[in-house]
């Protein structure tokens, strides 16, 4: 009997979304594709524990509720399954001051609100009447930090309260470093089409009228009942007898026509195949593509990844001292606290601890300390559970600690000159007909942006294309 690792037409290495994605997409397609993963265990960091009464998600607490998700829940037949955050995933909190306060969603929250001085509310009301000219911010290849090109349009102050907050809930970043091109493309479309980002937003909304209506209930917070592992497990189970954990990936090579793999941990080292998506995190790719094609490789290894902690709690619901009506929190720089927010699990989904009590899950680490995604475990649990009981004003309860992961290389940085290495990788990858990549570190770092970028990626390759092609 023939090995199902002979004559593959697409070896996926790495499974992760964007590995499992395309590997389900390439079997939809009818490709004889296996999925070959270094780790026992699927899904990258997006996985989920019961601990008692408790249920807690690593990785993204929630996920974007994106077409390309919502299309691939769909298919896998999880409508059921989905949980929609609600009221309560609408509303973010910045510890700012020392005190939560509301993020402002409407014009009279916003003039009513305590996050940002007078003065302050002033300069961002400006905004569509300042200038597009970005005077000394660019270097030379265009590029411009997310902190310059926030303090241009909405002014500095708006920043600190708000923008540096957000960039650091999303990538875990250092806004001074992240590329505003490549982390905001959308706001600076607006503002080099429009000369601002509220025209350009509200133009945004006038072409399309119809199209923002039947989003309704798209870009929302969604989760699963069971946890988000649920979407994993749904993947895997479509692939089953298609993957391959413990199978690390050490070398590629061309071999004729296509590749040749070589892994540790399977019985048949070498595994061929006419074509190769490789769907790993920058490094592992790098070490893949070096003998290949080394600029790629060397963009590949200049992505930089911060280190994140995360660590779920629980507490009795009555000893919390402020109300849970929102989603989380995010920190200001400068605080006396050293986490860089926390999700509220169980305000946003019911099922993930009892009524009477509180599911919080906070993250330390990232760029700007990266050395606290280091401390010990029961260091780790004093610094949140400190800054918990300070933000949440938590009284007399005992911290009860539900799980806690960590990853070295959480989020990709896209940094200043993002854009130039990714040319780079993807004129390096064009010279290799047959391959190509996926993951994170392209032009999104969400789930949904996971799975579009692997469904495209897949039908580049299903299709025979050369190469996958960013559509900027």
């Amino acid at each position: 009997m023939a090995s199902p690792l002979q004559s593959l037409e697409v070896a996926v290495v790495g499974g992760g979304i964007s590995g499992l994605a395309a590997a389900y997409a390439l079997q939809k397609a009818g490709r004889r594709v296996a999925l070959f993963e270094a780790a026992t265990t699927l899904g990258g960091c997006i996985g989920s524990i019961q601990n008692g009464p408790y249920l807690a998600d690593r990785g993204p607490q929630t996920f974007v509720s994106a077409p390309a998700l919502l299309e691939l829940i769909a298919d896998l037949g999880l409508e059921s399954r989905v949980q929609y955050a609600g009221g309560a995933g609408a509303k973010r909190y910045i510890y700012r001051h020392g005190r939560l306060l509301a993020v402002p969603m409407s014009a009279g929250a916003f003039l009513a609100s305590p996050l940002l001085s007078t003065a302050a509310k002033l300069r961002l009301l400006a905004e569509p009447f300042v200038s597009a000219e970005r005077p000394g911010a660019a270097n030379g290849a265009g590029d411009e930090s997310v902190a310059s090109f926030f303090t241009r349009r909405i002014g500095a102050e708006s920043v600190d309260a708000i923008a540096a907050p957000v960039m650091s809930g999303i990538y875990a970043g250092d806004s001074d470093r992240l590329s505003a091109r490549s982390a905001l493309p959308a706001l600076v479309r607006f503002e080099r089409e429009r000369g601002s980002i509220v025209r350009g937003y509200l133009a945004s909304r006038r072409r399309a009228p119809a199209a923002q209506a039947s989003k309704s209930r798209s870009r929302a917070a969604i989760g699963f009942s069971g946890g988000n592992a649920t979407l994993i497990e749904a993947l895997g189970a479509r692939l089953s007898g298609l993957i391959y954990t413990g199978a690390r990936a050490v070398s590629l090579h061309q071999r004729g026509a296509g590749f040749a793999l070589e892994f540790d941990g399977l019985p048949e080292r070498t595994v061929e195949a006419a074509r190769v998506l490789v769907a790993t995190p920058a490094g592992a790719a790098a070490a893949l593509l070096a003998p290949l094609e080394a600029d790629a490789a060397a963009a590949l290894r200049e992505i930089r990844y911060v280190p994140i902690a995360q660590v779920a709690v629980a507490y009795e619901r009555a000893a919390v001292g402020v109300p849970l009506d929102g989603f989380g929190f995010l920190t200001c720089r400068g605080e006396d606290v050293r986490i860089l927010g926390a999700v509220w699990n169980s305000a946003i989904f019911p099922d993930r601890a009892p009524g009477d009590r509180v599911l919080c899950t906070a993250f330390v680490g990232g760029a700007l300390d990266e050395k606290a995604a280091q401390l010990r475990d029961d260091e780790l649990a004093l610094v949140v559970d400190a800054d918990l009981r300070r933000v949440m004003r938590i009284g007399r309860s005992k911290l009860v600690i539900v799980g806690g992961f960590r990853w070295a290389a959480a989020i990709p940085q896209y940094e200043l000159g993002h854009e130039q290495r990714l040319g780079r990788i993807s004129a390096a990858v064009a010279r290799m007909p047959g391959l190509t990549l996926a993951g994170n570190y392209f032009d999104g770092i969400s789930t949904a942006d996971c799975i579009r970028r692997a469904k495209q990626a897949a039908s580049a390759l299903s299709s025979g294309a050369a190469a996958l092609r960013r559509d900027l």
